[in-house]
């Protein structure tokens, strides 16, 4: 039996033997979970949970005993991690952190290298995933630090506002929207061949979300990971309108137009680590450098 195992177990007893609520938790699917207990229970022999009507219902005594003596194990070892990590340099070592290829050319785009240049002796790796694939890669500990475009609702996630936008409906300037001069609602966008960011992004679930509020079936004409394509697409293609941040089109002509959407739909972007996890003072510097970087950066804006 291993750290992460016993970290398993304490999520579903911490969840009231739920094992739907503490797979999303924990950032797997539920049958993975189940597999997990099934391994273990059959790897170790041991009897952990109480059932009824194939349910978990409960610890057994010896699992009782397992839990009471798991969690001082967890605590050490993060006890552990956290004492080895303070030790270390702190503006030296690796950092690795996630953000959408949306976020990363934009407004990321002067904010790393002017990270590099002031701290030459951290090495910053970025992983280029959607927001809610990295939720997934912060919640398995695969990354320090995850830029996530709002809503973030696991509550083992702890957010910090870095950046606030908008997103907009993108379009021809031979489009019909060019002579609309408001925001646009999602029900007459619905009636267009709508190109946006495919499902790895927050931004895509919170659209879905909003048109099936509004009773809207909306089946997305074309969806991809590059949001500089989806431009360039409806630059192309007259008949096809996209949905994406309102800051991305700031290198693009006069030949592509954009609106706001009616309802408002807010671009929020979050810094966000694990809150139930031991950080090393080099990955809590890195998140308060974005954050006081991002500080100035909208402050600025504003002047």
């Amino acid at each position: 039996m291993d750290i992460h195992q016993i970290k398993y177990l304490i999520t579903i007893v911490n969840n009231d033997f739920n094992l739907t609520k503490s797979a999303r938790i924990l950032g797997v699917s539920q049958p993975a979970l189940s597999k997990l207990i099934n391994e273990l229970v059959t790897s170790e022999q041991i009897q952990i949970f109480t059932h009824g009507k194939g349910r978990i219902t409960g610890l057994t005594a010896l699992g009782d005993d397992l839990i009471a003596h798991g969690r001082q194990v967890s605590a050490d070892f993060d006890q552990m991690i956290q004492s080895m990590r303070d030790k270390s340099n702190l503006k030296r070592g690796t950092v690795k952190i996630g953000i959408p290829p949306v976020v990363i050319s934009t407004i990321f785009n002067q904010a790393i290298p002017d990270f590099i240049n002031e701290n030459p002796d951290i090495n910053l790796q970025i992983v280029e995933k959607g927001g809610f694939e990295l939720q997934k890669l912060l919640l398995r500990e695969e990354i320090d630090l995850a830029i996530i475009p709002s809503p973030v609702t696991n509550p083992n996630i702890e957010n910090s506002v870095i950046y606030r936008n908008s997103v907009s409906v993108w379009f021809n300037k031979n489009h019909r929207f060019h002579n609309i001069q408001h925001p646009i609602s999602l029900d007459e966008i619905s009636k267009e061949h709508v190109l946006t960011l495919n499902n790895n992004f927050m931004l895509v679930h919170e659209l879905q979300d909003s048109f099936h509020e509004r009773g809207i079936d909306e089946h997305f004409y074309f969806q991809t990971s590059a949001w500089d394509l989806i431009l360039n697409m409806c630059l192309e293609m007259p008949n096809t309108v996209g949905i994406v941040a309102s800051l991305v089109g700031n290198n693009y002509s006069h030949e592509i137009e954009h609106r706001e959407l009616d309802p408002f739909c807010p671009w929020i972007i979050n810094i966000s680590n694990l809150n139930n996890s031991y950080s090393s003072n080099l990955v809590k510097y890195t998140r308060q450098w974005f954050i006081d970087y991002f500080t100035q950066y909208n402050q600025s804006e504003v002047s």
